[in-house]
């Protein structure tokens, strides 16, 4: 079980920076969501993606001051940066990575919500409400269970005191697995449409902006039902080590066929945690194995929206 409180270091997430007059307009031209929407007291969850629909990163958008920083796994920067940074030079806008200028923890507990109020004078109320001042911002993520993002200047001048716990990032990895969020890491970048993996449900996709890249794919999978695979968590007894781009099979008759690939997961005593994407209309229930590891079962369970 995770435990009711905890706070961690979220190391292997990074920060893409844009700046510039024109940020915004060339945002909406580049990801899923509508960038229009942003404010400084919302978060957005969008995915770029290329021209074919498939996605090169998954992250959270926020407006901070003067600028937007995009949250996103650290694999997937150069990737991401460079594809952002190819159309940038004909927009009044500035990209590069800060990664290193910021501090990036997360959790959930009283004592973190306490140390929240302190720094950032009140919590976040609602999924994906940001409260921000000089000191950074802090997110609500409001799933089965409240948990906060924060991101801190490394030279802000106060910070939140509060000690990291033990296994702390795999409890935070366990959770957004339970919440049924995607993520693309280095191994799985550019190979699946954003319906692919269930955001649709989560927001991140925005039927309504205009033209952004990839749009005409991802607009063709809602409108012609042309999406087969979904997003779905699995779940096993044991401590089992994967890693996201592993396969999953499944049995079929006396034979092993390939069912899915692990977007992500995460082991936390003695239970390891899968969400992968595998056909629509698998059964829950159903039982798979890691082909690298065929002696490993996990079995599949269902996600905590409809899918559709």
């Amino acid at each position: 079980m995770v435990p009711s409180d905890f706070y961690t270091s979220l190391a292997e997430k990074g920060v893409i920076q844009f700046s510039g007059p024109e940020k915004e307009k060339y945002l909406q031209g580049q990801i899923t969501a509508d960038v229009n929407s942003l404010n400084k007291k919302n978060a957005l969850l969008a995915c770029h993606c290329d021209f074919k629909g498939k996605t090169w990163s998954v992250s959270y958008l926020f407006s901070w001051q003067d600028e937007l920083l995009m949250l996103l796994h650290r694999s997937v920067i150069d990737k991401s940066l460079s594809e952002l940074k190819k159309y940038g030079v004909f927009a009044k806008v500035t990209i590069i990575e800060s990664s290193d200028s910021w501090l990036i923890t997360a959790g959930l507990g009283k004592a973190l919500e306490a140390e929240i109020i302190r720094v950032f004078g009140h919590l976040p109320e609602h999924n994906q409400e940001t409260v921000q001042n000089d000191n950074g911002l802090v997110m609500a993520l409001y799933g089965n269970i409240k948990r906060y993002i924060v991101l801190q200047p490394q030279d802000a001048t106060v910070k939140l005191a509060i000690e990291q716990s033990p296994s702390g990032e795999n409890c935070w990895e366990v959770e957004d697995i339970k919440a049924g969020l995607a993520d693309i890491r280095a191994t799985t970048s550019n190979e699946f449409v954003p319906q692919m993996m269930n955001l649709q449900h989560l927001d991140a996709i925005s039927f309504t902006k205009g033209c952004y890249m990839g749009q005409e794919v991802v607009a063709r999978t809602k409108y012609l039902g042309k999406n087969k695979r979904a997003a779905f968590r699995l779940y096993a007894q044991g401590a089992h080590q994967t890693q996201a781009g592993e396969s999953l099979e499944i049995q079929l008759g006396e034979n092993w066929r390939p069912a899915g690939k692990i977007l992500r997961s995460a082991t936390l005593k003695e239970q390891s945690w899968l969400l992968a994407v595998l056909a629509h209309d698998t059964e829950i229930g159903t039982v798979m194995r890691l082909k690298e590891s065929p002696e490993t079962l996990f079995t599949v369970l269902p996600q905590p929206f409809e899918l559709a």
